[in-house]
């Protein structure tokens, strides 16, 4: 371990130690008039606890917060915990990230997804990333994300972490119901609307019955311009710098306003059934559906100024995306341990057209250009079965033991055609077609437990063997195929692979308010297949192998001051062995390879602290150091010969250690929250959030641009009385327009003169109102 590691670890044990005599002092500290801060419970461990018994670092919002804090989507909840980032384009096109391992590359996801025991994997090969779903978030009881792998417990897929949504689940003998509605407007777009609902129906006294139903519409502040003529880009035929054309001085044909439209609606319905109270029998079902007139994206050139995106013909970028989820969950005491089933089936959708016709003409070199939508359509399902054993006496003893399966197939077409690519076998003039189907079927068993060496101290560790096959089968043609037309047999990869994720975590508890832990825990995501590439591309790796993670973490968590103030925080060093990264072959066409290893660390902090009967205070943030240390020569290759400018970390191949793409480096959170009561049945709330996001190397055809940091503020103001509160709110006080991410939607062509970044909703002002009973 290098110095400057050392020195690091050195800082955060130093630092433990005074905090440990500080807590000794807070027991001291007068609590006439403190306020109390809540525990959440979370199963992170699939066992209840609260956050400050579970020695492993774990954030949660609970449903409560969620509706104070106006949090209506899990992008939201990113921003205000330490260690995670995402690549968004819009609702529903969101990637997650946590601790520095990116999910640009690959097949699966680096953070796994739970909705209540079902796991929701993103589509195996879409080019616009590894999106999971976009649930709303009403009637949510929490939102548990854990942070690190999460292999033994939770399997591939959750190698940087784990995010858990989990729903209210029917009450028996009491009805229950409530409703919420919002208004708002967004400058430079025009008015928001929303309604949520919830009835909980008891039959009898075994039997009960939720419902949950959702509709918003949201305005789009993102114009799509059409040009005639269009301003032709600089050819790539000639030296860089290549240039697109002045678009602001051509003359304009159509002008669509605000065209990044949202309409989401769906619901959940649950129903529980509880013979007795040893057994418990709980079924769900959601469906809920997404629908764009455009993505939250805008062009450069000509910039942020402008919130728009030019085109050559008048084509629409309209984006869906549904989802239909069962799941069964049988939860039976057998005395000793209690039994838990867990069935989930899921059907997803995904299609998208964008405007390819300025990308392709500059990559084929035709002028005047040629128009073409090219389509993408995703279609995933996945059946899931877990059952697992859980021990009820936690008194000296705990453990948990079980097996899983998984059954996932993705299918990834695109699409897209002219007359002008017509010829001999392809008389419609496709471009390129493609129908992909893609398989992985897995296989775990899986055991952990915890076992109290003393009363303070306790030693935790688990173990899951796993297996995987994968298999895809592609078949491709059109214009710039292998073949103009289908071809009679489509080609076949395979992968597969089987191993071992362990963990070990030794915990000391000295008080009930403080816990000091060290850790070591193993996470992977299984290899796969590429898709297929145009021939003018040249070749490409047809498969890519597994990648893994070890984790070494050392944290405390801390509650002082009669439980005014708690402060978690730890320092983490990750090895990352075999990176799945994105790479970008001459064609600007991108393909999936083992990049060589890298490592991640940096510290997590987060501190909650009630200053008096109406003050308190939030913050947290995290600084997160991910890169490539040891590429591997094709991947040195790539990025010295393809990479005609921008920000390159490979000035030689001996001083090549590139960042991993999509991760910034700080990220915080403040919150500053006052609340009283009022005639004394009226309670006044208000509260001022700031978000902060650092630089972050994103990708834009063969090169790294650096997308600058940014901050995001909101306020709220809520009056509660009773069973109903109404609040005002203003997001993104200061009209903030952020670059996000870039080229995250680029599906069919990218090319050097034109990149598309995605933003966030300018300054929006509302009201909403909620009531209950």
């Amino acid at each position: 371990m290098s110095n400057r590691y050392h020195r690091s670890w050195t800082a955060v044990a130093a630092g433990l130690v005074p905090l440990a005599c500080f807590t000794e002092l807070g027991r001291a500290a007068d609590d006439a008039t403190a306020s109390v801060l809540q525990e959440i419970t979370v199963t992170a461990e699939k066992y209840s606890s609260t956050i400050q018994a579970t020695p492993i670092s774990v954030s949660a919002l609970s449903g409560d917060q969620l509706t104070a804090e106006g949090i209506t989507s899990v992008e939201e909840v990113a921003h205000e915990v330490p260690g995670l980032s995402m690549r968004t384009a819009g609702p529903g096109q969101t990637e997650y990230e946590a601790r520095g391992l990116a999910s640009s590359g690959g097949a699966a996801p680096t953070v796994g997804f739970y909705l209540d025991e079902v796991p929701v994997s993103p589509p195996a090969l879409s080019q616009t990333g590894k999106i999971v779903i976009d649930p709303n978030l009403y009637d949510i009881n929490r939102i548990e994300v854990l942070r690190g792998p999460q292999g033994t417990l939770y399997g591939s897929g959750s190698m940087g972490g784990t995010i858990k949504i989990v729903t209210n689940q029917p009450v028996l003998n009491q009805w229950q119901g409530s409703f919420q509605g919002t208004l708002s407007d967004t400058e430079g777009g025009s008015g928001n609307g929303g309604g949520n609902f919830m009835l909980n129906i008891p039959a009898g006294d075994v039997l009960a019955l939720r419902l949950v139903g959702t509709y918003t519409y949201r305005s789009g502040w993102v114009d799509r311009i059409v040009l005639n003529p269009f301003p032709l880009d600089t050819p790539l035929t000639a030296p860089p710098p290549y240039l697109r054309g002045n678009v602001l001085a051509a003359p304009v044909e159509y002008d669509f306003h605000d065209v990044n439209t949202e309409y989401l609606y769906g619901g959940r319905a649950s129903v529980l059934f509880q013979p007795s109270a040893d057994l418990s029998v709980t079924a769900n079902v959601l469906f809920q559906r997404i629908s764009m007139g455009g993505y939250d994206e805008f062009d450069s050139p000509p910039g942020a100024d402008y919130l728009a995106h030019y085109e050559a013909f008048n084509v629409p970028e309209p984006f869906r995306d549904w989802v239909h989820l069962y799941d069964l969950t049988i939860n039976d005491n057998l005395g000793f341990a209690d039994f838990v089933s867990a069935t989930g089936y899921w059907q997803r959708y995904e299609g998208q057209t964008q405007d390819s016709s300025e990308s392709s003409s500059v990559v084929v070199e035709i002028e005047p250009y040629v128009s073409l939508p090219y389509s993408e359509v995703d279609l995933t399902q996945q059946l899931s079965q877990e059952f697992r054993l859980v021990s009820r006496d936690d008194d000296q003893l705990h453990w948990v033991a079980g097996a899983f399966y998984s059954d996932l197939h993705s299918t990834w077409l695109s699409f897209g055609r002219n007359s002008y690519y017509a010829g001999p076998g392809n008389p419609s003039g496709w471009i390129f077609d493609s129908n992909n189907p893609y398989w992985t079927r897995q296989y775990a068993l899986f055991a952990d437990g915890s076992y109290k060496l003393t009363d303070a101290l306790k030693l935790s560790a688990g173990l899951r063997w796993y297996r995987y096959l994968s298999q895809q089968f592609v078949s491709e043609w059109g214009f710039f195929a292998a073949s103009p037309s289908p071809p009679a047999v489509p080609a076949e990869t395979e992968a597969s692979n089987n191993g071992y994720n362990p963990r070990v975590n030794l915990s000391y508890a000295p008080t009930r308010d403080l816990t000091y832990y060290v850790s070591a825990s193993k996470g992977f995501r299984p290899g796969g297949a590429n898709q297929g590439v145009p021939t003018f591309c040249g070749p490409s790796p047809t498969t890519f192998g597994p990648d893994s993670a070890w984790d070494y973490e050392v944290g405390e968590k801390a509650r002082l001051l009669n439980d005014r103030l708690s402060i978690n925080s730890d320092f983490y060093y990750i090895d990352w062995r075999g990176v799945q990264q994105v790479a970008l072959l001459a064609c600007a066409y991108q393909y999936d390879t083992n990049a060589g290893n890298g490592r991640s660390f940096g510290p997590e902090l987060e501190i909650k602290a009630a200053l008096s009967d109406h003050w308190s205070i939030s913050l947290s943030g995290t600084y997160t150091d991910a890169r490539i240390t040891h590429p591997n020569a094709n991947y040195i290759n790539f990025l010295l010969t393809e990479v005609p400018g921008g920000v390159s970390s490979c000035e030689t191949a001996s001083n090549c250690v590139p960042p991993i793409l999509n991760v910034p480096k700080e990220t915080g959170n403040v919150a500053l929250l006052y609340s009283r009561n009022l005639l004394d049945d009226y309670r006044l709330t208000a509260r001022v959030s700031s978000d902060y996001v650092g630089r972050t190397t994103d990708e834009a055809f063969y090169y790294g641009i650096q997308l600058p940091g940014y901050s995001i503020t909101n306020a709220r103001l809520v009056m509660a009385h009773g069973s109903w509160s109404a609040a005002l709110f203003v997001d993104n006080l200061t009209n903030k327009v952020a670059e996000l991410t870039s080229n995250n939607t680029s599906f069919a062509f990218n090319i050097p003169g034109l990149i598309r970044y995605s933003t966030n909703q300018p300054r929006t002002f509302g009201t909403q109102v909620d009531f209950r009973f």
